[in-house]
This record gives C-alpha cells, sequence and structure tokens, in this order.
C-alpha cells in the first residue's frame, strides 16, 4: 500500500507529453506468464457473490444489441436464431435496475450459473455493461461490443474471462478519468517504465494489455497480500496495474471500483438496448408467453451511461479464448 501511495503521488505530479499511440500494434515487451490461470482461483474465493433473482421475459423480442450479437452482425462467425434465446431480467440487490441477460436454450451453463459469475464482479463495474450473452460452440471465446459481453461456449469458473472483458468496457467506453486509457500517455508511460506484461495474450495490444492487467488489478484488490503475496516477480508490471487501481480510486471518488461493497447501490448504468421483434420464433410454453415484459430504459435512481464508441470504436477485437 506504500508503493501505491507513493505510485499515485509520482502520478499526480508527472507531466506526460501527448502523443499518438498504436493500440492495434504488438506489443514487445515478454510476458510474465503464459496466461492468468494461476488467479482464477483467488479471484473465486475472494469476490463475495451478490444476492440475486430473475425473471423471464416473454417469448417474442430480444434486446437489440442482443440480436446483433445472435444474427452475426458484429462477429459472422458467432451466428444463431434469435428465437432460439431466453432473454431474463436479472435482479441484484445491490442495483435497482435489472441487467438483461440473453441466454440460449443450449448454452453449456445455466443462468443462474451466469447470472451467480457476473453478480462477483463489484458493482462500480458490473454497471458498465449492458448486456451479458452466452451460447453455445466447440471452442471458448469472448468479446465485448459497446458494453455488451458475449460468453463463447461459457465455464461455471470463467471470472479472470469475466474481468477482463469488462476492463474492455472500463477503458473504452469512458469509465476512466484517463480516456481512452489504453491510448492515453498515462498508460503508455506507465507501460513504458515495466519489463514485462503480465501473459501472453497481454502482448496482443494496449488494449488487451490494460483488460489483463485489469484482471490482475482485480486480484490485487481482493486477494490477501494483494498479487505480490503469490507473484515474486510484480514489480515487472507494477506500474501497468497500479495505473489502473488509481484510474479506478479516481473513477469511484473515493470508492474503488475493483474492491466489492464500497458502494451498496450502483449509481450509473449502461441502458439496455431497446426490445426487437425475434423473426421465426418457435411456438413456447404458457409460462414463456406469459413472461415478463422487455426491460426498456433505466429508473430515475440511477444516471445512465452514455457511450460516444462508434464505428470499428463499438468492438473491441478481443480473441480471448480458452
Amino acid at each position: 500500500m506504500v508503493f501505491l501511495k507513493t505510485f499515485a503521488t509520482t502520478l499526480a505530479a508527472a507531466t506526460f507529453v501527448s502523443a499518438q499511440h498504436d493500440t492495434g500494434a504488438k506489443l514487445d515487451k515478454p510476458p510474465l506468464h503464459d496466461n492468468l490461470d494461476y488467479l482464477k482461483q483467488g479471484l473465486i474465493d475472494n469476490l463475495p457473490e451478490t444476492n440475486f433473482n430473475y425473471d423471464l421475459q416473454a417469448a417474442g423480442t430480444i434486446p437489440d444489441d442482443c440480436n446483433k450479437v445472435a444474427t452475426g452482425q458484429i462477429y459472422d462467425t458467432v451466428k444463431y436464431n434469435a428465437a432460439d434465446f431466453d432473454i431474463f431480467n436479472v435482479h441484484y440487490d445491490d442495483c435497482g435496475d435489472p441487467w438483461v441477460f440473453c441466454h440460449h436454450k443450449q448454452s453449456p451453463i445455466t443462468i443462474d450459473s451466469m447470472a451467480r459469475q457476473f453478480g462477483k464482479l463489484p458493482v462500480q463495474m458490473r454497471q458498465w455493461i449492458r448486456h451479458v450473452v452466452d451460447v453455445p460452440a466447440d471452442a471458448g471465446w469472448a468479446f465485448e461490443f459497446d458494453g455488451t459481453v458475449t460468453f463463447v461456449n461459457p465455464q461455471d469458473d470463467m471470472m479472470p474471462v469475466i474481468v477482463h472483458e469488462t476492463g474492455h468496457s472500463l477503458d473504452l467506453s469512458g469509465a476512466y478519468a484517463d480516456n481512452t486509457l489504453s491510448a492515453s500517455d498515462r498508460w503508455w508511460d506507465n507501460y513504458n517504465q515495466d519489463a514485462k506484461v503480465p501473459d501472453t495474450y497481454a502482448s496482443t495490444n494496449a488494449v488487451e494489455d490494460v483488460a489483463q492487467n485489469t484482471v490482475v488489478a482485480v486480484f490485487n484488490e481482493n486477494f490477501p497480500g494483494g498479487f505480490a503475496a503469490i507473484e515474486p516477480d510484480y514489480e515487472k508490471i507494477s506500474h501497468q496495474y497500479y495505473t489502473l487501481i488509481s484510474e479506478a480510486i479516481d473513477a469511484g471518488q473515493g470508492n474503488n471500483l475493483f474492491k466489492p461493497g464500497q458502494s451498496a447501490q450502483c449509481t450509473h448504468r449502461m441502458a439496455p438496448t431497446d426490445p426487437v421483434p425475434v423473426g421465426g420464433a418457435k411456438r413456447r410454453s404458457v409460462r414463456e408467453r406469459r413472461g415478463a415484459a422487455p426491460v426498456v430504459g433505466l429508473s430515475v435512481n440511477v444516471t445512465e451511461i452514455v457511450t460516444r464508441r462508434d464505428g470499428a470504436r463499438k468492438r473491441s477485437d478481443c480473441s480471448l479464448r480458452w
């Protein structure tokens, strides 16, 4: 913690020279590890679950962004029949507005598993996610699109992946003062002071490096003793993940986005996208036909997060696989 205070003071006093940074270029620093699987159990054990319940929406519509994912408009290799999705309003105790999940009927995990894992994210991180989509496939993959995260062939223990994809939205949708963080002078100045990046995938480019360092930062803030307790070479990437922690504290206005329980209730939310009709819908059960109404907009209790991502910037182009 002394290091963080000193580091934050150094950041505050630093003067950055504005520069153009190629966030899509491969990074030339060696990885600390092949992957971040060694952080998985620590995240699972130390991020508490949030109580939740859910209701199934009536059949016939699907949120527009879920429909774009389902029908191959985001990636043409991810294409399904929108009628094969169940749409759930998932209510967490720490937010009066539900999240709308788009759960494929043949997904390898249940809606309970998906909602439980997502609920382990601290609410101030979670509120930067618009929709959660999960679909079946032969191999695992995840990506983020304007705040909507999609898990292809999801698993019951994928907390590092969930943190990573949420990290993309925090970075690219404007959660941090240095927006976009991965393109900022502050990020690159601190990246240049480190000897390594967290893992092989982090070396893909700066956007993926920020997302993987988000996993390290969340681990550091919740595991007893922090990242240094399990990683003797933590200083080789410390400027990167401590930059994220500093940004998370600033963004939380005194709270820390990466620590659960510091905000009792959500304060901001990405609004769900408007429902669109589902074509080719199959016959549904009475329960499905009489389900909950689609969620439109947000309540007056939260401030809407409005993103200004357009064109190619809407998609993080993540190719994290397992």
